[in-house]
């Protein structure tokens, strides 16, 4: 599917190559160390014990081959999470004390419960600590601030302003990067406010904007990119997209996931799910679910081109070996030319409409392999029409208006989403996890995800998330703090210390903070895509307290059992997230 020559603007000349050497910089890794296990512990968490886990960072050195994880391999160097706490603005910079020993488990007399079945007796939030472990992978690009946007422009950029004779301000992607995008549009909408504070709209929505993703490359040299992720349009990507026959690609006869919000009734505490509707929708959940599991057209490139998939809400001409997949997945290549800046593609925005996208950007070299010398900068940018070359090179210089959600736009209590915007360089992957021990009448959770906020209540939750009355002030965020973009994969060791063989369930929770605490989201508490053991689940919690049984696993007596859990956070989802383990009593 090769389409027209590319839109290419370069800039000037002395800005082909960066002035700087954009070296890699040396990060700390993380060391879990298990009270239990002491220095026995592994460096990805999921060997860590019960008991609390401290972090260790080793200091910063010059050379980069010398950082090896504790296995003794030569792997990518996984950041310390205060890293994080710096890119989200969190301070981290008081010392830290030893923490108290972890309380691993509490007694319960909860009946057994099936599969699926909600439950609203669940650990609270004192009782849970954050899951320590570690991020790896592409740094994050968050680009979802504002949402509605009612200017068009810019919506996000590491393009800085270029200086003459200076290296440019911005961030540089070293040979990889991830993308979130979340936009609505509201392009034209305007407002009145009358004297007694009551805003009314004036203009609705203008119409159709072009949400385009532009790439500069600012290597020396030529730089071949492969692109793979989900772009989905509210109404309009298809999720089965079809043929020029107008059959439809479902290798795994899947069921469309709904895309709206309905199905919401009256209660005592206000608007809550229908219980007889839809149990995961939204265009975050087919995001989420097209990241997880989506399958992409398996064919050879020239039947493809034969007889191609088709998606008429997006440009692919900027792209080489386009293969399009369920959910909204795409998987194409660029190459681009030391200097260029590129259009990379351009998705239809519909009026009123949610746009989403969550793309993995990777440089590749001849073999195929990581290309860390590939740098590169990335904006994304809603207009009117298609970018021109003109627009293009002042993209690339910083000097393009930025979009807006307008000045008279009606005030609300509280944003959809929190505002953050930026580059979160830890990782976009959490690896964490650790050996869970338990005997009949017990169970044990931890705090998986939460999100910048502060506590529940109108507020989206929180960062960093006060977990106990015995530490009102953690001294960092251990957790990925729920950003929009991030993978996580938790490894859990389940262990039974009991004589006889148990039944261990698995519930994922929307832990309160206070027994009074309500909240219920038109999208629900917490609604996420999950893998556990390789099972594929599409879970709703549909209020704050409440939990639902995702797994039941058998243990042997004194015996263990490895449990993996994977997800992607899309948005549209309100944490915090828990995981509670319950060892059945019989």
């Amino acid at each position: 599917m090769k389409g027209a020559p590319r839109l290419v603007a370069a800039p000037p000349d002395e800005n082909v190559a960066e002035k700087t050497t954009d070296a890699v910089k040396v990060v700390p890794r993380l060391v879990m160390v298990s009270a239990e296990e002491g220095a026995g512990a592994t460096a990805d968490g999921a060997k860590a014990g019960g008991s609390r886990r401290t972090a260790e960072s080793s200091e910063e050195r010059g050379d980069a081959d010398n950082v090896l994880p504790a296995s003794g391999e030569k792997t990518e160097a996984a950041h310390d999470v205060r890293d994080l706490a710096r890119a989200l603005e969190v301070d981290a910079t008081r010392e830290e004390e030893v923490p108290a020993p972890r309380v691993s488990a509490h007694p319960h007399e909860r009946p057994p419960l099936p599969v699926g079945a909600l439950d609203a007796d669940v650990l609270p939030i004192a009782a849970l600590d954050p899951l320590e472990g570690a991020f790896t992978g592409a740094p994050l690009l968050l680009h979802a601030s504002p949402e509605p946007i009612r200017t068009s422009g810019v919506l996000g950029t590491t393009m800085g302003r270029i200086v003459p004779g200076k290296s440019e301000g911005g961030f540089t992607f070293a040979g990889q990067a991830r993308l979130f995008l979340r936009a609505i549009n509201r392009v034209g909408e305007t407002f009145a406010r009358a004297e007694q504070g009551q805003v009314t709209q004036t203009l609705p929505p203008t119409g159709t904007q072009r949400c385009s993703i532009v790439l500069r490359n600012t290597s020396g040299r030529p730089i071949h990119l492969r692109l793979a992720g989900v772009v989905f349009s509210k109404y309009l990507t298809p999720q089965f997209p079809a043929n020029v026959r107008g059959e439809p690609f479902n290798p795994d006869a899947q069921d469309a996931l709904a895309e709206d919000l309905t199905g919401l009734v009256d209660s005592a505490s206000g608007k809550v799910p229908d219980p007889e509707g839809l149990f995961f929708r939204g265009p975050h959940a087919v995001l989420a679910s097209g990241f997880l599991d989506a399958r992409v057209d398996p064919r050879p490139q020239d039947a493809r081109e034969a007889e191609p998939l088709l998606r008429e809400d997006l440009d692919l001409a900027h792209l080489d070996d386009v293969r399009l997949g369920t959910r909204g997945r795409i998987e194409a290549a660029l190459t681009v030319q030391p200097g260029d800046a590129v259009l990379v593609l351009a998705a239809r925005h519909e009026k009123g409409g949610t746009l989403q996208a969550l793309l993995d950007f990777t440089a590749v070299d001849a073999k195929g392999q990581l290309d860390v010398g590939a740098r590169f900068r990335l904006a994304t940018v809603s207009s009117p029409l298609p970018l021109t070359p003109d627009e293009l090179a002042a993209i690339s210089r910083g000097e393009h208006p930025m979009a807006s959600a307008g000045t008279d736009a009606p005030e609300t209590s509280a944003p959809a989403f929190p505002p953050h915007q930026g580059v979160l360089e830890a990782g976009s992957v959490f690896v964490g996890g650790r050996t869970v021990r338990l005997s009949a009448g017990q169970r044990a959770g931890d705090l998986v995800m939460s999100m910048p906020g502060r506590h529940g209540g109108v507020w989206p939750d929180a960062a960093p998330l006060t977990p106990t009355a015995r530490e009102p002030e953690p001294r960092t965020p251990r957790t990925h703090e729920g950003a929009r973009g991030v993978s996580y994969a938790l490894t859990y060791t389940l262990e039974n210390t009991d004589a006889e063989p148990r039944e261990v369930e698995l519930l994922l929770t929307s832990p309160r903070r206070h027994p009074s605490e309500q909240f219920f989201p038109q999208a629900g508490v917490l609604t996420l895509a999950m893998k556990v053991d390789g099972e594929r689940l599409d879970v709703r919690v549909n209020q704050r307290g409440e939990g639902r049984v995702l797994a039941c696993f058998e243990l042997p007596p004194e015996g263990r059992r490895e449990v993996r859990l994977e997800w992607t956070h899309a948005g549209g989802t309100f944490p915090p997230a828990g995981l509670e383990w319950r060892m059945r009593a019989r």
